[in-house]
Formats: structure tokens, sequence, C-alpha cells
């Protein structure tokens, strides 16, 4: 069998920018780590939220709230029999808290998705892979695209802690990717491009979307993205994230604890289950 063609996605370029040694441990070495719990209750939602728009692509119609939280539970804990990791913190409450918080914590996002964004959107398709062929260089062009809607909108759901800016619409490479995706598979310019985010933050979880669009210059603009993050794979130049940055953390790394670059002043035991 032929061994598939490599590929950057907009995930990995997005690692790449940030911290060249976590790309470098994941992509180069396939060193993957436990996801976290916040990942996790995030995942979650993604599997019952793409349960009920493929349904919903036929139908019309969205499940019942019920089906939609118990699909999104279901998932989580499939997950977490897969391995997790706890940051010092949740190890110091104990997985059995933590695992009971998020628990409701899911229901909570879930129940958001279920009441605030299904009824926003009639789709067309759901988590749909585009690959754009590069015959010229030794990666393609990858990505999935969460939702496309019959008003030609392209969006991206997220779940977060905090609410996303309209300069975090304006600056995803993810939306960036979608775009020059959705224009390869429909042979035309998405209406509008979301980020529609479940936040869940220490008194409420609610719901935020913003929305953007991309310019005349956007596939330049990526094609020099993915360039220069080709060059610098191709090259082994993985330049470690800048000292400081809110990502260099073991609350949002997996990697902290076991990478060369991490101070060790800041090194915690990191549980894994």
């Amino acid at each position: 069998m032929t061994k598939p063609k490599p590929h950057l996605s907009p995930s990995s370029m997005d690692m790449y920018t940030r911290c060249g040694e976590a790309f470098r441990r994941r992509y180069v070495e396939g060193e993957i780590i436990p996801p976290g719990i916040a990942m996790l209750k995030g995942t979650g939602v993604h599997r019952a939220a793409e349960m009920n728009m493929r349904q919903k692509i036929e139908s019309h119609v969205d499940l019942p709230q019920n089906e939609i939280v118990d699909a999104a539970v279901s998932a989580f804990e499939s997950e977490t029999h897969g391995g997790y990791l706890l940051t010092p913190e949740e190890s110091s409450r104990g997985a059995k808290l933590v695992i009971s918080q998020a628990t409701g914590d899911l229901v909570d996002m879930a129940t958001v998705h279920a009441q605030l964004q299904a009824p926003d959107y009639q789709p067309v398709a759901t988590e749909q892979l585009v690959r754009i062929e590069l015959p010229n260089s030794p990666r393609d062009l990858l990505g999935v695209i969460d939702l496309i809607d019959d008003q030609d909108r392209v969006t991206d759901f997220k779940t977060s802690g905090r609410a996303k800016s309209q300069a975090d619409a304006d600056s995803s490479v993810q939306l960036s990717v979608y775009s020059v995706l959705f224009q390869a598979l429909t042979g035309r310019e998405p209406k509008e491009l979301r980020l529609d985010t479940i936040v869940t933050t220490a008194t409420r979880t609610g719901r935020k979307v913003v929305s953007t669009q991309r310019g005349p210059d956007n596939l330049e603009i990526l094609a020099n993205r993915f360039n220069a993050v080709l060059k610098g794979v191709q090259a082994g130049i993985f330049t470690p994230a800048a000292p400081g940055s809110w990502w260099c953390a073991t609350k949002f790394c997996g990697y902290a604890m076991t990478c060369p670059y991490f101070p060790k002043h800041r090194e915690q035991n990191e549980v894994t289950r």
C-alpha cells in the first residue's frame, strides 16, 4: 500500500508557530501524550454536535436535548477510559472529583449547544475532510471543516474558558484554511466565517459567536505561512516557545514537564491516569 503523502493542517501550523519543540515531538517523533480534561470536555461536546448535525442534514430537525447531552457525556466517558493528563492543581483535588466536576460542566456545555447553537444551523456538511494536493510540494494541505450550512457559512465550533474576540476570528489560521478548503470543495467563497464558542467560566456557561471574512489576498497569505512552516520543518528547525508564553505551561502543554526548554523551578508532578 502506498504511504499517504505528508500534510500540514491548521492545527499543526499553529503548533509549529507557537512552539517548534512541541511540533517536533508530536509530528516528527510521533510522541502522543494523553489529553487534558479540558480537551476531553471539548471532544465530548464536539462529538455530540457532530452526531446531531450529521442526522440533521437529512432530517432538518435537531435531536432532543437529552439525547445530545447523553451523547456528549458518553463520548467524554469513553475518551477518559483511553487515558488523560491531570494538571498539578487537578491532581491535588483528586481525579474522581475532577471527573465529576467535568461531567457537570459538560452537561451545561452540551445543553448550550442544544438550545443555542444547533437551532441556528441547517447543515449541508459536517466534519468535512478536504485535502488540497500540492504536486510541487513535499506536503499537501489538509483540514476538516466543522460545519458548512445552507447559507454558505463555514463555522468552527470551539469550547473555551474565555470568549473569543474579533481579533481571534480575524487572525484565525483555522478559518483562513477553512475558507480555502471551502473554495476548493465548492468553487465559491464562503459567505461568512464563524467562531462559535461555548464559553465556560466559574459562574456561567454561555455562547459567543464572532463573524469574520477573508479578503482576496487570503490565499497568498496562507501560502506564505504554509511555505514558511514547511521550510522550517524541512530544515529541521524547531524553535521552542518564547519564555513567558501563556501556552508554555503545564496547564496547556503536556510536553512541559519533560521539555528541555521548560524552567526546572516550575516543575511539579504531573499525574497521568
